[in-house]
């Protein structure tokens, strides 16, 4: 690895810092008011009157107080991005690893920490954890590259400057500004979480993509995982969680059945039926759970063998055979770790197939796994908690892959093929070896990545065409822009001094576009372009006033060849015929006034609109922008191209509009934009090239022989006026179900309801 220059180093953190700065701040200025809005459907949706005046409070303190917030947060956010001098820090860290070695057998610095004090860090540490957790992606290799450019050989990303913990620190300074009680700020934190687990990744991804473009470890996948889990501290904090909750669940059906149904069939430590020695324990009643593993009842192993061997349902239907199971015979005496588990499942389907967000032909695919997925829950309690777990890892691939079609599914694409023979394969073949599950991730990450590579090549080759042809018609704008700055210096001394104001207004515009036209079409030292110079410059002679009679003799010899030489060049840019027929009566009415030796008059002659481009128009409510489209076939792909018309505005300047600007700003390659057509009909489309200086992004799908090259301008148009949407990240399917699921059956067990 070649050491980077230090000059280069210093500007790609700028330039990072300064991003990260000011599009944080930008974005946390306008989130006030969404979390105010937030906070009064809590208000609405609360029985409790304690909560009910708490979140009115708090929402009357965002719409007061919110600058006092993001002055705050601003502020601690600049000073945790100040600068560091990477070898001034290097001696530094080292000095204070010596200190540290050296007072560790001391008491000396040790303090009494105050309950509150206990509880705010330990609120903290789950917060930063959880969104770190969320940038997990995103951070691991950006923590590489700040690695790199600041010259450290660790990775860690407690040195990362932008990292997680940095902007959260800010978060906190800007809640603690507004509330020094505990509880309250903490309650502002958790509204502000959410969004900024959404929003912080988004921003790591275009500050890695800044550096892949600087060529900046640039073979590290936009994709790359770790094989390690990320965000290790809040996964552990999520699976201690998810295991308390649970065993709530077992301790209340426990209590609830007063001890009865607490053994029910041969049951193994391993969970299976007939191996293993028997009597291990099972994890009953108010008893901690076991380590590993959840006993499963044989009865109930039977029956959903013989569930799952039952052929699939008619195409369409969505029936929860968990929830069949878990009212069969066998499921009734079953032990209440059991049960709470076929609960959870059960739950956990009824949520997915009622989950809006995913279509019905994915929610058809997912339901013949209900089977398999009850088995591995039975059989493995670290199910729930374990986020690496193959069957839960293949059910987000499933989701990941879903972005692609949103409710719209082809069922003849080569993607839903693949995943409808992998579940067929495990739906039936799988017994108890989950490892079926990771063959299928293995399977499907190869074939992912398969079809991307040919994606990719198609995408460069339509790139290709979209940069020659953007390339052309940037040439094309300056060759305009020079002739018209020609166009102007040759009628420049004509404008200098007094003159008609129609013959100001039509020098101004329409004989300015004849000027161009020649330099563009035959250059400055060509006939045309001299012979109308030479006409400009008779045109405003011949309404000057006439003092002799030599003048008026030579004027009137000389106006039928000025008119057709105005005619002709007017012929030549397809001048409106209105508009010459118009300029043509008040230059006779001018010409006769000279001749008469007059001065002009401007109330003799009305003022005339002869070119747009001459005339301030009275200040109006702006229309709406109009999209330039075009359509062509370049190399077998239906290219359409969409622009704005050069000097129209894309928004109205909103709040909303400037988060569009900065979400188009933010997008990288391997984004999905939903486009709506004026029918009604959507499509999904990959950002699949982005040009140089980011002014076209190419969109492209895998299923159709169509692209979409748009100006940035133009993008956020269509979001503007909603007929484009961001793809965003929901969270895979499983993960929402399963938060969902746990919720719902902790809140309804008896003396959990509050």
């Amino acid at each position: 690895m070649t050491k980077i220059d230090p000059h280069t180093s210093e500007r790609l953190l700028r330039e990072c810092r300064d991003l990260l700065e000011h599009d944080l701040g930008e974005w946390i200025d306008e989130l006030g008011p969404v979390i105010a809005g937030e906070v009064l459907d809590l208000i609405d949706s609360t029985r409790d009157e304690a909560k009910k005046a708490e979140y009115l409070r708090l929402r009357t303190d965002l719409q007061n107080r919110w600058e006092t917030l993001t002055a705050a947060c601003r502020a601690e956010l600049d000073r945790q991005l100040q600068p560091v001098n990477t070898t001034e820090n290097s001696q530094s860290e080292a000095t204070e690893g010596e200190a540290t070695e050296g007072e560790a057998t001391g008491f000396a610095d040790l303090q009494i920490v105050s309950d509150e004090d206990l509880t705010e860090q330990i609120v903290m540490r789950e917060f930063v954890g959880r969104v770190s957790e969320a940038c997990s992606e995103e951070t691991y290799a950006l923590d590489q590259r700040i690695a790199y450019l600041t010259g450290r050989e660790d990775q860690h990303g407690s040195d990362n400057q932008f990292g997680p913990a940095t902007v959260c620190a800010a978060v906190r300074a800007g809640c603690t500004a507004m509330y020094a009680d505990l509880d309250q700020h903490s309650l502002l934190l958790r509204q502000l979480e959410r969004h900024l687990r959404s929003e912080l990744p988004q921003l790591y991804r275009v500050i890695n993509e800044i550096m892949v473009q600087a060529e900046i470890l640039p073979t590290l996948k936009r994709s790359y995982r770790r094989s390690a889990p990320a965000g290790i501290e809040a996964e552990t904090v999520d699976a201690a969680n998810i295991l308390s909750a649970i065993q709530r669940l077992v301790q209340a059906r426990s209590h609830d059945l007063g001890g009865a149904g607490m053994a029910a069939g041969p049951t193994t430590g391993t969970g299976i039926p007939g191996s293993g020695p028997p009597g291990a324990g099972s994890g009953i009643g108010g008893e901690a759970l076991p380590p590993g593993t959840i006993a499963v009842n044989a009865a109930l192993f039977e029956s959903l063998q013989a569930l799952q061997a039952e052929p699939a349902a008619t195409p369409g239907a969505l029936t929860n055979v968990v929830r069949l199971g878990r009212d069969s015979d066998a499921a009734r005496q079953v032990p209440p770790l059991e049960a709470i588990t076929l609960d959870i499942v059960a739950t956990l389907f009824d949520l997915i197939f009622n989950d809006d967000k995913v279509s019905s032909s994915i929610k058809g695919l997912v339901s013949r796994l209900q089977i398999p997925i009850l088995k591995v829950a039975m059989v493995d309690q670290k199910f729930f908690a374990d986020r690496s777990h193959p069957a839960r890892r293949f059910l987000d691939s499933i989701s990941g892959i879903s972005i692609r079609w949103g409710q719209t599914v082809d069922e003849g694409d080569p993607f839903y093929i693949q995943l409808s023979q992998l579940v067929e394969r495990i739906q039936s073949t799988f017994a108890q070896d989950a490892d079926i599950f990771g063959t299928a991730i293995t399977e499907l990450t190869a074939f992912v990545t398969e079809h991307e590579a040919m994606e990719a090549e198609a995408s460069r080759v339509v790139a290709e065409i979209v940069q020659r042809k953007n390339d052309e018609l940037l040439s094309q704008r300056e060759r305009q822009a020079a002739a018209r700055a020609t166009a102007d210096s040759a009628l420049s001394p004509l404008l200098a001094g007094e003159l008609p104001t129609p013959v100001e207004q039509f020098l101004r515009g329409h004989w300015r576009d004849v000027l161009q036209h020649h330099v563009l079409t035959s250059g400055t030292d060509s006939a045309p372009f001299l012979g109308a110079q030479r006409i400009a410059k008779e045109l405003v002679w011949s309404v000057a006033p006439k003092r002799d009679a030599g003048e008026r003799k030579r004027q009137a010899a000389l106006l039928p060849k000025i008119v057709s030489g105005l005619n002709q060049g007017l012929e030549q840019i397809g001048a409106p015929a209105d508009a010459r027929r118009l300029f043509m009566d008040a230059l006779m009415d001018l010409t006769l006034a000279a001749i008469r030796g007059g001065r002009h008059v401007q109330e003799q002659v009305p003022d005339l609109v002869v070119s747009q481009a001459a005339v301030t128009p009275p200040p109006v409510e702006a229309p709406v922008a109009e999209l330039h489209v075009t359509h062509s076939v370049e190399n077998g792909v239906r290219l359409e191209e969409v622009s704005l018309p050069e000097g129209a505005a894309a928004t109205d300047g909103s709040a909303q509009d400037r988060a569009n600007q900065r979400r188009v700003k933010h997008l990288v390659r391997g984004d999905w934009i939903e486009f709506i057509d004026d029918d009604g009909q959507s499509r999904r489309e990959r950002l699949s090239w982005i040009s140089p200086n980011r002014s076209l992004f190419l969109f492209s799908n895998h299923a159709s022989n169509c692209a979409i090259s748009i100006s940035p301008e133009a993008l956020a148009h269509r979001l503007h006026m909603d007929t484009a949407r961001l793809v965003g990240a929901d969270g895979p399917m499983f993960e929402r179900a399963l938060e969902g699921a746990i919720k719902a059956l902790d809140q309804t067990a008896p003396g959990n309801a509050g």
